[in-house]
């Protein structure tokens, strides 16, 4: 029964994390990060920073396609292999699919959009012209909004999700986070009104 259980146990988990390894992944290189601050510090508002934020968006929802890789081995191992580990391969991954799907019906819980970035370029649009806080803006995402370093004015209380750094954690809570984060701020944010979209074809320009 224990080793029913265990099997079935490895197979949930590996169908959970599967789905999700080049989200973990793919972005925690040193020189894709040459340009961004170590985490967790502040993260300057800049093109580049708007170009990693789409990147990060396209590869949360690369998690539905990649989630049918698992679900064909799971099912596969039901028919043939071991039963209990293909059961639990196949449920978490069919789940993980199930819930990046259930998302297209409420944008909003995605942890990443395109309003993100539209927001951001929002703020450098304003910080460079007329509109800035201060006389020398310096918009930057914290941990919990987006703040100008100068003079701490609130810009937008959107707090920062995963932008793909390495983490300063210690190994495992820095994997465990990944994981359990699924690309999602530890945070809540507050709605803002007043904040108007950009068009998309102008999201990576900006401040330099």
């Amino acid at each position: 029964m224990f080793d029913v259980v265990s099997r079935f146990a490895v197979g949930l988990a590996l169908g959970h994390l599967l789905p999700r390894l080049p989200m973990m992944l793919v972005t925690r290189g040193k020189t894709a990060n040459a340009r961004f601050a170590p985490h967790p510090a502040p993260v300057r508002l800049e093109p580049h920073l708007t170009a990693r934020v789409l990147l990060m968006r396209r590869l949360w929802w690369l998690v539905l396609p990649a989630s049918l890789i698992p679900m064909s081995f799971g099912a596969a191992s039901l028919v043939s292999g071991n039963a209990a580990f293909g059961f639990g391969l196949w449920i978490a991954s069919g789940w993980t699919a199930l819930q990046r799907l259930l998302t297209l019906l409420n944008l909003d819980v995605a942890p990443i959009r395109l309003e993100t970035a539209h927001r951001l370029q929002t703020v450098m649009d304003r910080s460079a012209g007329d509109e800035g806080c201060c006389a020398l803006p310096e918009p930057v995402w914290e941990s919990e909004a987006v703040r100008c370093a100068a003079c701490r004015t609130l810009l937008d209380p959107m707090p920062r999700p995963d932008l793909g750094r390495p983490r300063s954690d210690r190994w495992p809570a820095r994997f465990l986070r990944l994981w359990v984060a699924d690309g999602h701020a530890m945070l809540l944010a507050e709605p803002m009104s007043g904040v108007v979209p950009v068009p998309a074809g102008n999201l990576l320009g900006g401040r330099p």
